[in-house]
């Protein structure tokens, strides 16, 4: 059982690939309509992903290959599918920090928190106003870039 990738010209010379599905790696055609003959190789598809493996779902007269419900050759097996686990990105650890900060109008303290290495958070009414970039934030920027 292998899908085939059949490349072949059209009579008007474009290029024209198709997949055709063949019980064996053999493939015996009638080269009359077909144009020019380039060629005939085994056909994969090629599946990504660091842990789901691929699977094949058959819905509504098509086959699927998940997650991702990429629409595949009907007569699609599961050998017909290279699952190339790509690395996972390994997040660095950080240590959360903060600032605090009274406020200048009343009793109440704010507080500034480092989320990751680029994003800052505050507290504050301020920075609801200004999306994020208060007068806090800015202070605690500045001091990380001395």
């Amino acid at each position: 059982m292998a899908l085939l990738q059949f490349t072949n010209l059209n009579k008007h010379g474009n290029k024209r690939t198709r997949l055709i599905y063949s019980p064996t790696t053999q493939l015996g055609i009638n080269p009359e309509g077909f144009g020019s003959y380039i060629h005939v190789n085994v056909f994969k598809y090629e599946y990504k992903h660091p842990i789901l493996p691929p699977g094949l779902v058959a819905q509504g007269g098509k086959k699927y290959l998940v997650p991702g419900w990429k629409e595949v050759h009907p007569e699609t097996t599961l050998n017909d599918i290279i699952w190339k686990k790509t690395k996972i990105k390994k997040q660095e650890k950080f240590e959360k920090k903060t600032w605090t900060f009274e406020s200048s109008s009343s009793d109440s303290t704010y507080t500034v928190t480092q989320v990751d290495s680029k994003t800052l958070r505050c507290n504050c009414p301020g920075s609801w106003r200004t999306r994020g970039n208060c007068k806090h934030v800015k202070e605690v920027r500045e001091s990380l870039t001395k």
